[in-house]
């Protein structure tokens, strides 16, 4: 501490203006208690005194410069913070104040599911959207300690857009978290660190205990200073910490959720406490501790009850304990908790913290006292006098508690018009309100997530064991969205109709991930080209350079091929011939099946489609062409003629070419593509990545910053670097310094190099050489008419994107693109040993590279799904 903590600025000034003979003509109105009334006979003349309302020499709590100013600098400092905030609207003021200035509307925070309803508040007042992380159930006590901490990590990898994680340190009962490993990992991550520290107020007193979240570095924390700080109640102290939140927003924020009349008595007594904490503090939280072992080792001795301490806790997996939470749990006592709790205090005069099923909790702080703890001695031994029977044995609670669908944001949910109804109606109904289970202190549902048929049998199965409820009506009904009446609901309809009626949520929710394209598929589907703006006299032959692919790949799987209306009757019959072929009538723009048909997922045998948004390629930004709507349709039309569920995704824009999967939670991307003006502007690195982690169901997004130069998709990562088989990747490849692709490949395998893949093991990188550059002759260029779609204008000249990577595999086999040059020997010599247990074909596709891409490009592979399951 650097500033000299014996000093009491505010409570000085508040004294030198009580002790001056002031005439009072301003609030409150008993003018410095000269009117009457019980409650000033029952104070005391001074308290009233006291009660001012920011006169001159007192400063101002929303903008304070003088003694309130001081006072805060004061505290800071013996917390180790760089800013403090005095509160008077108590520690809820703090803590929605704190994710108001972290969290704006739709950000993203991590946080217990054992939340304080302050917290719900917050969500409501900023529009941020929850992601909640589980806590563990002691099920002996029947209450929720913390999450672990691999726990928060696996969120903040999963969320990477997160804005903050919040940790409830300690919970109510003293569980303890690993907060400076939490702190650690979060701050690595580029999240802030915002701790409800209600119960930890005494942390900062003395070395002795568990770290205050000041000491492990968190950005902001709210504290009670007057649960176990010794200052009067609904008085607290917010804490900040580094340079990762603005103390400005922070200060704005408070002013407006604060009173703009705060209590004098309030803040003198944070300043007193302050001063206590920091000259005797911690002699006094020696006592307090030697107070918490002695009453540990009495109750021990008293049939019926167990005094709960921290060996039990860390045998429950947490990482610490608070010894000043004296946690007693009942054993063969003919009584509830709840029983006890009022026992004590009507018949003992005895007033303990809270009582759950099986267990009470006491508080010890700066001012219990020896005869306290022996006057509880005396109370349990008599209690157990009359209430111990070794015969009684308590019935266990099963909790099963799990995360309804989240369809609405707390904040919408809040605002949306409601109607009350039966709970046992509510099932598919959009709640309202919170409901919450004590023990073991978890909300089952909050405002915007779904009510289901099995968390609604849950609820009345725990009311019949006796569990206590609390919502918002005690009369068996609940708040819900009224739908019908809520304009904004159509903008939610396709995903809660997803969700009530087929339980469909997201891939990663539902279990579903994006396979390896090595693994077992049942078909091929391929789009036969038609546009003569793209491709040459009449597309005629890159359709021929198609027809070769497709011979190929019937050698090993059924091949479906899209026909486009226009050219069906004339060409559908060139593959009556070829066996394993299937045709069918379908519109679409180009014939680019990687990037306008469905992306596929799946959970075990069972298959489902991800219909993400389609633009030709950047739309206004540079795509493509300008009519591309029967492309951005084709997914759906697929995923309904294949009789599968499809997850649509109406605000993400992808190709299927821009990403790559090696099965096991590992994805591989570009930055030009992905983060390209064109596709999801409105969205950050970060966000576009939880996008991918969410609907492809990959843990593990690689992000190399760039593809094969020219490439006109914006660079896709399937013509630059793609798995070979998961841990191995093959990367496009040139040792010509004089070619601009030379650092976009040399930078990618230092990217690639230093990377590990979802499962934590290094990758093996395989470079294949790259042909030297090709370009569009005059000739191929004349045979392109142009079109009022506004097509690229492709010209004599172009670079074309030529690559060995643009490749597409099977189980058994690989089918490579040859250019005509040297460097097709080469590349398929590379492959052969890449692959020794496939069969390698190679085919000359520069046809189809005239018209942008290659053979993956035209290609999408339909999973192994069901026995039998009848695809197109």
């Amino acid at each position: 501490m650097k500033l000299n903590q014996n000093q009491t600025p505010f409570l000085d000034a508040l004294i030198k203006y009580v002790n001056e003979k002031i005439s009072p003509f301003d609030v409150p109105g008993h003018h410095l208690g000269n009117a009457e009334n019980k409650f000033k006979d029952f104070l005391g003349g001074k308290a009233f005194k006291s009660d001012v309302n920011a006169p001159i020499g007192l400063d101002s709590l929303p903008h304070p410069t003088g003694v309130i100013k001081q006072a805060q600098e004061l505290m800071a400092d013996f917390t180790g913070a760089d800013h403090s905030f005095f509160l008077v609207n108590g520690t809820t003021s703090g803590i929605i104040a704190m994710i108001m200035s972290v969290c704006k509307a739709k950000d993203k925070i991590i946080l217990p599911r054992n939340v304080h309803k302050s917290i719900i508040s917050a969500l409501v007042l900023s529009g941020s959207i929850p992601i909640y992380v589980m806590p563990k159930i002691d099920r002996q006590l029947e209450i929720a300690n913390q999450p672990t901490v691999d726990d928060y990590k696996r969120a903040i990898l999963r969320y990477p857009s997160a804005k903050a994680v919040l940790v409830i340190n300690p919970t109510y009962f003293g569980a303890i978290a690993d907060l400076k490993e939490i702190t650690k990992f979060a701050h690595a991550h580029n999240v802030a660190v915002l701790v409800d520290e209600a119960h930890g107020a005494h942390y900062y007193f003395s070395k002795n205990g568990p770290i205050s979240a000041m000491e492990a570095d968190a950005d902001l924390a709210s504290v009670s200073f007057h649960k176990t700080g010794g200052s009067l109640t609904q008085s607290s102290v917010l804490l900040l910490k580094g340079e990762r939140v603005n103390p400005v927003e922070v200060q704005k924020s408070l002013n407006i959720i604060n009173t703009t009349s705060p209590s004098n008595l309030l803040i003198a007594s944070i300043d007193a406490a302050r001063h206590f904490a920091a000259t005797k503090g911690q002699e006094t939280m020696d006592v307090v501790l030697e107070l918490s072992k002695y009453a540990r080792e009495q109750i021990a001795k008293i049939k019926g009850f167990i005094p709960r301490g921290r060996e039990h806790f860390l045998q429950k997996g947490c990482f610490d304990y608070d010894e000043t939470k004296l946690v007693i749990e009942l054993d063969h006592l003919d009584l509830s908790g709840f029983d006890l709790y009022y026992l004590l205090k009507e018949k003992y005069q005895i007033q303990v913290e809270l009582a759950e099923t099986y267990v009470i909790l006491g508080i010890l702080a700066i001012g219990t006292k020896k005869e306290h703890l022996r006057h509880l001695f005396s109370a349990l031994k008599e209690i157990s006098h009359q209430h111990y029977n070794r015969n009684i044995i308590y019935p266990r609670h099963s909790f099963s508690v799990s995360f309804p669908f989240l369809l609405v944001r707390p904040r919408s949910a809040f605002y949306a018009p409601s109607k009350r109804i039966s709970i046992l109606e509510a099932a598919n109904q959009i709640s309202k309100e919170s409901i919450m289970i004590y023990p073991p202190g978890i909300p089952l549902i909050i405002p915007g997530e779904i009510f289901t048929s099995d968390l609604i049998e849950r609820i009345k199965t725990y009311k019949e064991t006796g569990i206590t409820m609390l919502s918002d009506y005690s009369d068996g009904t609940v708040n819900v969205i009224d739908k019908e009446n809520w304009k904004r609901f159509s903008s939610y309809q396709k995903a809660y109709l997803d969700y009530s009626s087929k339980r469909i949520t997201t891939p990663h929710n539902d279990g579903y991930m994006m396979p390896f394209e090595g693994d077992e598929h049942q078909a091929t589907f391929i789009l036969l080209p038609f546009r003569k703006d793209t491709w040459r006299l009449g597309a005629k032959p890159a359709r021929d350079a198609y027809k070769e692919v497709v011979r190929a790949i019937v050698k090993f799987e059924p091949v479906v091929v899209g026909i486009h209306p226009n050219i069906y009757d004339a060409v559908a019959g060139e593959f009556s011939n070829i066996e394993n072929v299937s045709v069918i009538k379908v519109k679409y723009n180009d014939a680019w099946a990687r990037d306008n048909a469905p992306i596929f997922v799946k959970k075990s045998w069972k298959l489902r489609t991800v219909d993400f948004r389609f633009n030709a390629w950047r739309g206004d930004e540079g795509g493509l062409y300008t009519n591309y709507y029967d492309d951005d349709k084709l997914a759906s039309h697929v995923s309904k003629k294949m009789h599968l569920d499809s997850y649509y995704i109406d605000d993400f824009v992808l190709e299927g070419g821009s990403i790559h999967v090696d099965g096991k939670g590992t994805c591989l991307v570009t930055e030009a593509c992905l983060l390209s003006k064109g596709r999801n502007p409105h969205m950050s690195k970060q966000e576009i990545e939880e996008t991918l982690k969410t609907n492809l169901g990959v843990s593990k997004v690689i992000w190399i910053k760039n593809g094969i130069y020219q490439d006109e998709t914006s660079e896709h990562v399937d013509n630059m670097a793609c798995f070979v088989r998961p841990g191995v990747v093959a990367l496009a490849w040139t040792t010509d310094r004089s070619d601009p692709q030379y650092k976009y490949s040399h930078d990618a395998y230092k990217v690639l190099k230093n990377e590990t893949d979802a499962e934590g093991n290094p990758l093996e990188i395989v470079k294949i050489k790259l042909p030297k550059p090709m370009y569009m002759n005059k000739e191929e260029a004349k045979g392109i008419r142009g079109s009022r779609s506004n097509a690229k204008k492709r010209e004599p000249n172009m670079r074309l994107a030529a690559s060995y990577i643009n490749y597409y595999q099977g189980k058994n086999f690989v089918i490579l693109p040859a250019f005509g040059v040297a460097e097709d020997a080469v590349a398929f010599e590379q492959f052969k040993g890449l692959y020794p247990d496939k069969q390698i074909i190679q085919i000359n596709t520069r046809e189809i590279l005239l018209g942008g891409g290659n053979i993956h490009c035209i290609t999408m592979q339909i999973p192994e799904g069901r026995k039998g399951e009848l695809l197109l």
